[in-house]
């Protein structure tokens, strides 16, 4: 608390008056009262560790130290990592061990050798602390020259975060371990921050129902230890990129001297390995997949299988993405076929009802390998897990109970479609394109006979009228004649024929008056049966419904649930305001839209009525309607 005031006035122009002060010195520059200031403002900061001094032997502390944190290390009951606050500020750009003050200096070195000792990771880090609570004022008569979080005192703290990032090695690198959360009971010397000053405190206004409230952040720098053989379920609550980046710079170190075994530190990653965020059925977390993508190639590459095949069966099948297509393809080449065998079927299995597009697209991108130069052990994997494929399409779009799923992975973690959720999207053409080709290249067409009644059975997963025609046309230009005659194909052919011509064989008749057919009446009261009145009138294009707000609300809310053509506008003079219902054409101009579509469809197929024997006569009325159309 000693305030020291510098005289920097100098008579002499040709003279520099300077200064230079620690991060942790607060200061304060004064106006000018006379004459005038030239300030160039800059930070100093030491190269290495400055002037070598001799340091006090510490060597029992040392070893007292290390006896305590190899203790630490064994019991189960403790969090993983300790966090020793320093006592000087240091900034964030500039910490690292080569410039640390005084006690913390001491500190850091004696933290340093016990930590190898005990076989620990050592590094600094800088503590973010965030606290919120209702705000009171403080009494007195307002003052406005003072802020208002000058007047106001925090009643007592109702939210509190505490994280640490900044991170820097011994060697004084930047380490990108993300923002890790402080723990209750890793934060030493206990009570330390207890009563520390806010580095920063602002007031938030009232809003709503809420009250004002006052934040303050605070932020020390501090030295962090955890055991190396801990590191991954440590740093495994920063999330799958702070994992995923340890592990390859562990890989990439591995050998050097005192570090833990590669394969063993790899084991403990994935045991650790962080499940991600819910999200419904065939959406992703692509940061997820992405880091565990990476963390699959890695390792893949540190010599033991074992991590990478555990790692398959108990992250990637429970938590499959398309994205970790490459990283699994290049996995599978480096197990080999018969270790790639039951993780594939597993696979399959587990994630093609909810992600056709994706596993088809791997299987896919395994059988170019194959084509490419694989050998017997491939084939039979590979046709294995086409069949599996072929067993498992007529489940595409129903997702079991969480139970289910649960006994049959041993994983709680899998994405169970609510009631309320979209339905699964129609399948793209590629999709089935490849998997048909798949289906040929191994010969399992009797396999896939089941698949294909399910793809003709369910005309909102396979869309009759536009995906069959596509699928057609790309199976026909990939494969050439040899699908001429093909029955998966003719079925298809004959299938998208018949939809088509039943719903467009001739053109649609426009309607003749004003009437609206509604199927579904959702109310009956007085207001909604005077609106069905008006749908059934051949005459009446529009209605005006003189009604109090509420009741405008509900016949609009009536007329979307049945879905009918009408146009509804607020005409807000007199009152009560008006509802003007107007009738519209948009189911016409929609069927109009249909219709014109329906006819490119009915040419395309038309064309390939060649490939499918015994067609002649569908063929002709395919061109027959087409041409009605003009």
């Amino acid at each position: 608390d000693r305030e020291t005031v510098i005289d920097m006035t100098t008579a002499e122009p040709s003279e520099l008056v300077h200064t230079a002060f620690y991060a942790d010195c607060e200061h304060e520059i004064r106006p000018v009262t006379e004459g005038h200031r030239i300030c160039l403002v800059y930070n100093l900061t030491v190269a290495g560790r400055g002037v070598p001094l001799a340091a006090p032997d510490y060597g029992a502390e040392t070893e007292a130290i290390a006896a305590e944190l190899r203790a630490r290390c064994r019991d189960p009951e403790v969090s993983g990592k300790l966090v020793w606050v320093l006592e000087h500020d240091y900034s964030e750009a500039g910490l690292s061990f080569g410039v640390l003050k005084g006690v913390d200096d001491a500190v850091g070195r004696v933290l340093a050798a016990a930590a190898e000792r005990a076989e620990c990771s050592l590094h600094a880090a800088i503590v973010h602390v965030r606290e919120v609570g209702a705000a009171e004022y403080g009494g007195g008569p307002y003052d406005e020259d003072l802020d208002d979080e000058d007047q106001f005192e925090l009643l007592e703290v109702e939210d509190r975060d505490c994280r640490l990032d900044g991170w820097v090695d011994t060697d004084g690198a930047a380490v990108d371990f993300g923002e890790l959360p402080l723990l209750a009971g890793e934060l030493m010397p206990e009570g330390c921050l207890d009563e520390a000053e806010p580095d920063t405190q602002r007031l938030m206004e009232a809003s709503g129902n809420a009250g004002a409230e006052i934040e303050r952040l605070y932020r020390h720098a501090a030295l962090v230890v955890w055991p190396r053989d801990d590191a991954p379920r440590v740093l495994a609550a920063a999330g799958a990129g702070t994992l995923a980046a340890f592990l390859g710079a562990e890989r990439a170190r591995a050998g050097t001297p005192g570090r833990a075994a590669l394969p063993l530190l790899a084991a403990r990653v994935v045991d650790a390995w962080p499940s991600p965020r819910w999200r419904p059925v065939g959406q992703h977390d692509d940061d997820w997949l992405r880091h565990t993508a990476d963390a699959l190639t890695h390792l893949c590459g540190i010599g033991d299988g074992d991590p990478a095949r555990r790692f398959l069966q108990d992250v990637v099948v429970p938590h499959y993405g398309d994205p970790l297509n490459d990283a699994i393809a290049a996995a599978t080449a480096v197990a080999g076929a018969g270790e790639s065998r039951g993780f594939l079927r597993d696979l399959v299995r587990a994630n093609l009802s909810g992600q056709v597009e994706g596993i088809v697209d791997l299987v896919w991108q395994l059988r170019r390998r194959l084509d490419e130069g694989g050998d017997a052990a491939w084939e039979e994997t590979l046709r294995e897990t086409v069949a599996t494929l072929c067993e498992a399409m007529p489940s595409v779009g129903r997702h079991r109970d969480a139970e289910d799923e649960e006994t049959a992975s041993g994983s709680a973690w899998y994405d169970v479609r609510l009631p309320d959720q979209r339905a699964a999207e129609p399948l793209s053409a590629d999709a089935l394109r490849k998997f048909f080709e798949l289906v040929w290249r191994f010969d399992l067409e009797r396999e896939a006979s089941a698949a294909l009644t399910f793809f003709i059975e369910h005309p909102e997963l396979v869309l009759p009228d536009r995906t069959v025609p596509s699928l057609l046309e790309a199976l026909r230009t990939a494969r050439g004649d040899r699908v001429d005659g093909n029955a998966a194909v003719a079925a298809l052919w004959r299938h998208g024929a018949g939809f088509l011509l039943g719903r467009s064989e001739f053109p649609p008749t426009p309607p003749a008056d004003w009437a609206i057919v509604v199927e579904t009446r959702p109310c009956t009261c007085e207001h909604c049966t005077l609106l069905w009145e008006f749908c059934a009138d051949p005459d009446a294009d529009a209605y005006v419904f003189a009604v109090r707000r509420e009741l405008r609300q509900h016949l609009r809310r009536t007329i979307a649930d049945a879905g009918v053509d009408i146009k509804c506008e607020t005409r807000r003079k007199g009152s009560p305001h008006k509802l003007v219902c107007t009738k519209t054409r948009a189911t016409w101009r929609k069927r109009q839209q249909q219709y014109r579509e329906d006819v490119v469809e009915m040419r395309r197929l038309a064309g390939l009525a060649a490939v499918v024997p015994g067609s002649a006569g569908l063929a002709e009325r395919l061109r027959a309607a087409a041409d009605q159309a003009g």
